[in-house]
């Protein structure tokens, strides 16, 4: 049991968050022994706190639990029509199974194994079923108003390339050339950015990623001031609908294959199941590294993807919805005696306003996981300290380098990082610290202050 009131700050801890102008009601902390032994320091421990994106672990580890670290992905390309020779004559229904990292690589092999049956000519449709999930119509969350921001793409049965794309720009003479990594086939490309001359103040990640044209004709404007001295550099963005996505995306893989197609992408809420499947693609990433990608790197989408897919697989004869999955997700923690009364799940990525936790109750969970059959690959899931991820370049040289593993969060007004430590002494601690005000960004000096107190007195 964590103690009721809250005990004192450690010095260079107290030290760090004075610096900052952090109230002591802004900031909850958790340090828990995995031996069982007597919490190490609790401060506003049962206080429910906006986590940010260490609500991840709360979605990954239920995922594991529930799909197994081995679970994949399948996508299946299927006719509807009829072949002749090397036409198919008829739409292409492409299935989405929920996969959340189905990238330009993938979308070439299945492509090559879908030519290699001798397919070479659609005269059809690309007919896009994302029946496995239904969570309405809009392609990105309106979180921040900026609909090129990847971590604003809502999940989706066919995701592809987490609807983005590198704009790569390079200066050319008295002109600057932008291209797409990978290609959107189809899709017209506006360039609309004025180059300046000098040192490089204005980089790719300033400009302005916007769609334009109808819905069935789209088309990227990319504009804005670009320095030449910034050489060669790119951004990526979010862009267009997934359907329109989705087309530019299939048809730019299809034509390299060195195939041809007159149709276009259209949506279909559920096609027959019983069709002819003409190619299909397991994905070669287990659910584990997925959820190597989530913590280490916190991609939102692939968040959301997964929790939605504990659902997709629990009530197989509904389609996924967010309400459903938020009860599988509630009805496992409840099991696993980890449901606390102020706990809010909202989407599962911590891209949210409405989300909360406290950080006993997130001790507890990182707790819980450190006893389950998923404890190695969890853990092995999260930025190691002065390594990898979101902790790459923090604390590097120093003695807990290599020995903490830290999921990090952010939001305006929120701070957070949760996760395990390693002491000096040999003894493994989860640690929680939740920071929710208007001084919150300013709090990465109190987190590695915990960090290192932790390590050093645990």
């Amino acid at each position: 049991m964590l103690p009721a009131a809250a005990q004192a700050l450690p010095g260079p801890v107290a030290d760090a968050v004075r610096a900052a102008a952090i109230a002591p009601s802004e900031l909850g902390i958790a340090v828990v022994p995995l031996d069982g032994r007597a919490p190490l320091l609790a401060h506003n421990a049962a206080q429910a706190f906006n986590p940010a994106s260490t609500m991840k672990l709360v979605t990954t580890y239920a995922a594991l639990s529930l799909l197994g670290p081995g679970y994949r992905w399948t996508t299946a390309l299927a006719m509807r029509g009829r072949l002749d020779g090397d036409t198919l004559h008829g739409d292409l229904v492409l299935r989405g199974g929920g996969d959340p990292k189905l990238v330009i690589e993938d979308m070439t092999e299945l492509v090559g194994r879908l030519r290699a049956t001798g397919l070479r000519e659609l005269r059809g449709n690309l007919v896009i079923d994302d029946s496995l999930y239904e969570v309405g119509e809009a392609s990105y969350e309106k979180f921040d108003g900026d609909p090129a921001q990847p971590y604003n793409v809502r999940p989706y049965a066919a995701l592809m390339n987490f609807k983005a794309t590198r704009v790569v720009v390079r200066p050319e003479g008295a002109a600057v050339t932008v291209t797409l990594d990978p290609p959107l086939a189809g899709v017209p490309l506006v360039n609309e950015i004025k180059l300046v001359r000098g040192a490089c103040r204005f980089g790719a990640p300033g400009l302005a990623v916007r769609d334009a044209g109808p819905e069935d004709r789209p088309s990227i404007k990319v504009g804005g001031a670009y320095s030449a001295g910034c050489g060669e550099q790119s951004t990526m963005a979010a862009v267009l609908n997934h359907r329109q996505f989705i087309q530019g995306f299939f048809l730019g893989a299809w034509q390299a294959s060195g195939g041809t197609w007159t149709g276009r992408a259209t949506l279909e809420r559920r096609t027959d199941p019983d069709l002819p499947v003409l190619a299909q693609w397991i994905s070669p990433r287990t659910l584990a590294d997925v959820v190597g990608d989530i913590n280490k790197f916190s991609n939102n989408v692939m968040a959301r993807q997964v929790m939605l897919q504990t659902s997709s697989e629990l009530t197989t004869r509904q389609p996924a919805t967010l309400e459903r999955a938020r009860s599988a997700v509630t009805g496992w923690l409840e099991r696993r005696g980890l449901r606390s009364p102020e706990l809010v799940i909202d989407n599962g990525s911590g891209l949210s306003r409405q989300e909360r936790i406290s950080p006993a109750a997130m001790a507890k969970l990182l707790a819980d996981a450190a006893r389950s059959d998923q404890a190695e690959v969890f853990r092995a899931s999260l930025p190691v300290v002065g390594v990898d991820g979101t902790m790459k370049a923090r604390m590097r040289g120093e003695p807990i380098e290599g020995r903490a593993w830290i999921k990090t969060g952010s939001l305006n007004d929120v701070r957070s990082i949760a996760g395990y430590v390693d002491a000096a002494s040999g003894r493994r601690y989860a640690v929680v610290m939740l920071v929710n005000g208007p001084r919150a960004a300013g709090s990465a000096a109190a987190q590695d202050a915990l960090l290192r107190w932790v390590h050093a007195n645990g």
